[in-house]
């Protein structure tokens, strides 16, 4: 089967000394572009996939079976290896392997699964993390769970809590015999020098630094630290949005290139007003965390 060319493929260059940069890929053909270009994995994000399938923000109203199916279409449609975000596994330890069975069946190279207590409860912080023992059982059932042993299963965690609690958590995730640790957040060179004195796993860095500098240390710094993979957001997805703004608004407009298309706004703009952020925003806050009165 292709999907097991493709975990293999990925193992393989998970055991090379290299640092691969990570594309963004969200349906069938933009894994075929990127497996042309020369990518050597991909990535399908749970924000874009929500996009994808519901034109809605990454407020975690995608389903499991929404995301199998993007991602069946996704990981089938080249040899590109893909990694699909499984969010925190859509529940408890028992959803969790509902999702590394879906997610493998639709060809996942890797699945993440992450520790942020989803979907955000009442009166609750945006990023809640779920205990360290919770973090554990979970991804102890996603081992279990899977039937291929080339698909490999990631511990992601964020960047953004205190030093010491992500050492610790890391230490700890490492231990349950997963494939990799995934870092959401851009974290320092000192940080991931300490990371690399408690886990001897493949690291994976997601970071979304407007400036695309990303962490600021070259390929070869990053592959020296264990970094294996490098993510540095979704621009291919964000491009591809501007482009067909711009390209309807030139298709209606007989007076090409209008003011409005002069003055358009760039893709992360374009998706916050189509994907109704600011309405979504209001949601969140009458409901789950309403004014005080």
């Amino acid at each position: 089967m292709m999907s097991s060319a493709a975990r293999l493929r990925l193992r393989q260059l998970l055991d090379s000394q290299q640092c691969m940069t990570c594309a963004s890929v969200f349906d069938p053909l933009s894994s075929r572009m990127a497996d042309d270009i020369g990518f050597q994995v991909g990535i399908l994000g749970g924000s874009v996939a929500s996009l994808m399938s519901l034109g809605v923000p990454d407020i975690y109203l995608l389903t499991l079976s929404e995301l199998a199916e993007q991602a069946l279409r996704v990981c089938q449609a080249s040899d590109l290896p893909v990694i699909v975000d499984g969010d925190n596994g859509y529940g408890n330890a028992l959803n969790v392997m509902r999702t590394v069975s879906e997610l493998e069946h639709a060809g996942a190279a890797v699945v993440t699964i992450e520790d942020t207590v989803i979907p955000r409860p009442y009166k609750q912080p945006e990023l809640n993390l779920s205990t360290v023992e919770e973090g554990c059982s979970k991804l102890q059932a996603a081992l279990q769970a899977r039937n291929d042993a080339d698909m490999a299963i990631f511990a992601r965690t964020h960047g953004q809590q205190p030093h010491s609690d992500l050492l610790q958590r890391v230490d700890a995730y490492s231990r349950t015999g997963v494939d990799g640790i995934c870092i959401f957040g851009q974290i320092s060179k000192a940080l991931l020098v300490q990371l690399n004195q408690v886990t001897d796993l493949p690291l994976m860095l997601i970071d979304y630094e407007p400036s695309g500098s990303g962490s600021g240390l070259s390929s070869e710094e990053l592959t020296q630290l264990g970094v294996r993979i490098h993510f540095r957001g979704h621009r291919a997805y964000e491009d591809s949005v501007k482009a067909v703004y711009q390209s309807l608004l030139q298709l209606y407009n007989s007076d090409f290139p209008s003011r409005e298309m002069a003055n358009s706004s760039n893709g992360k703009q374009l998706i916050g007003r189509f994907a109704q952020q600011q309405r979504f925003n209001a949601i969140c806050n009458d409901y789950l965390n309403p004014a005080h009165g």
